[in-house]
């Protein structure tokens, strides 16, 4: 199903890509592009979401703030206020096409809502990880906070991208649990939402 999915769909959006890039009229234009960039997005979030060789990968230890600072400079390099905030060396066990993924889809749900992000990363007083993303956009109600979670559930008021099928955060709250772990929504005073991800010190694979 996936292999049907990836070349029954891709194949002609890349063909309407390239015939859309010939078109003459400049709003029409960007407008086609913009389409078929949306398409091509919710088709590749929803095949991160079904595929299962991220949950077969195999365990390595990285170096996290340099992991966590390579995530943070890939937004940057796109013109987002990402920064790193943590220590400078902690060795930690994991999945890391995973965990990258898990964070990444934090973050750009982050840069979405607001225009300051802070990926902060802290060991906890039971030898836990803690990876904390935090922003300044308008947050979630509470009421909501446990929706964002399920998959394909959007809503304006939750900051779900209008773009996609909603799916970010179940696929990275998957990874978290696969990983042992959890992620949990919290408020940031004076406005804005902290997503937290906890790990254990070494994972509990699922």
């Amino acid at each position: 199903m996936l292999a049907a999915i990836s070349h029954d769909l891709r194949t002609p959006l890349t063909r309407l890509r390239l015939r859309s890039e010939r078109v003459s009229e400049g709003t029409l234009r960007t407008a086609m592009l913009g389409d078929i960039a949306k398409m091509t997005r919710m088709i590749n979030e929803t095949l991160d979401y079904l595929r299962e060789d991220a949950r077969s990968e195999a365990l390595s230890c990285i170096d996290l703030p340099s992991f966590l600072q390579t995530i943070c400079s890939d937004f940057a390099d796109t013109g987002h206020a990402v920064s790193y905030a943590g220590p400078a060396r902690l060795p930690y066990v994991c999945r890391p096409r995973a965990l990258s993924r898990a964070v990444t889809n934090i973050v750009e749900n982050a840069v979405k809502h607001g225009s300051t992000v802070t990926v902060a990363l802290r060991p906890t007083a039971t030898d836990h990880i803690e990876i904390e993303v935090a922003d300044d956009g308008p947050g979630i109600p509470p009421a909501l906070r446990e929706k964002v979670f399920e998959p394909f559930f959007k809503a304006d008021s939750a900051r779900q991208d209008s773009g996609g099928f909603g799916l970010g955060l179940s696929i990275a709250q998957d990874i978290a649990k696969r990983h042992g772990g959890s992620i949990a929504l919290k408020p940031r005073e004076p406005s804005g939402l902290l997503v937290s991800m906890l790990l254990p010190p070494e994972p509990v694979l699922a």
